[in-house]
């Protein structure tokens, strides 16, 4: 994945000089819309904002992007030196970026010096699947979403010059005719946010059954399924949530699911205290798999 260069509202500061936690914080509360960046030789940290919430923290190394845990993160930036800044970004490019990475590279880093650019799109037509274009075009990049094979969505991205459908593929047409451009091709991957969301969420209430015992744990477990109350979108079963009405829309499915979890972490707290609720869910993260361990690991 590249970084977009949009305006730079922040920095680029040395970290000897701001306590990047507060650094983060004045973010959120800036309700910024962005990434910011951490980095240090050729290894960047980065924490991409939507409107001051934090939804992915992922490194970029060796020309590979790698999600991270938030805590992790933030630990490993305050153990050396480095430069920070917050750059400023579209919400449809933040969009495409935080779906980009739960995206697998198809074909990465093909040259327009090399692979005539129409063509590639007719050929990718062929195939009809859903993916991501990135195109990178010196310090600009731009994206490109086919849906069965054919464009269905652009983004055209230069400085502060932004633009979308169909005035920005031909922006992007006419920029790599005279520009070389680099091109990454992902394949749109199905998420597993339910089936993880579920394995949480019944993997806390049987630890709570089994400490309480099933009469107690059934009890709570009325005051566990009150947490839908805001959410039309999931019902409840016996002892469990129901999620076939969930929206097909990742995006949409991460909000439901990830506040939904929050809302339960918060009644464990009151049972176990803070601590002894983290130290659990933490231990239950270790057994779920990446990408799905980062994603969670937001609750808290």
């Amino acid at each position: 994945m590249f970084l977009p260069q949009g305006i730079t509202k922040y920095g680029p500061i040395q970290t000897e000089f701001v306590n990047l936690e507060k650094f983060l914080d004045s973010m959120q509360q800036d309700v910024f819309t962005g990434f910011c960046e951490f980095r240090t030789g050729e290894r960047s940290v980065v924490w991409l904002f939507e409107t001051g919430r934090i939804w992915r923290t992922f490194c970029i190394e060796g020309g590979k992007t790698r999600l991270l845990l938030p805590g992790q993160a933030l630990n490993d930036c305050q153990a050396v030196s480095g430069e920070v800044r917050g750059v400023i970004l579209p919400t449809e490019v933040v969009d495409v970026m935080v779906r980009l990475l739960f995206c697998e590279p198809f074909y990465q880093n093909l040259s327009t010096a090399f692979t005539d650019f129409k063509d590639l799109l007719r050929n990718l037509e062929s195939d009809r699947v859903s993916r991501f274009i990135e195109i990178k075009i010196g310090e600009d990049v731009h994206y490109i979403l086919l849906e069965m094979g054919g464009p269905r969505g652009a983004l055209y991205f230069s400085g502060s010059w932004f633009t979308q459908g169909a005035e920005a593929l031909e922006n992007i047409f006419d920029d790599t005719e005279t520009q070389t451009a680099f091109i990454t091709i992902y394949e749109v991957q199905e998420v597993p946010f339910a089936e993880t969301f579920l394995d949480l969420s019944n993997s806390l209430l049987n630890k709570y059954s089994e400490l309480k015992g099933p009469i107690l744990a059934r009890k709570f477990w009325n005051k566990l399924s009150s947490c839908v109350k805001t959410f039309n979108e999931v019902g409840v079963g016996d002892l469990e949530f129901r999620l076939e009405g969930l929206p097909p829309d990742m995006r949409k499915q991460e909000e439901i699911l990830v506040s939904l979890l929050q809302c339960q972490i918060e009644s464990y707290k009151d049972e176990w205290g803070e601590e002894a609720t983290r130290t659990l869910y933490l231990n239950l993260l270790e057994d779920t798999e990446s990408p799905m361990k980062e994603l969670f690991g937001t609750v808290m």
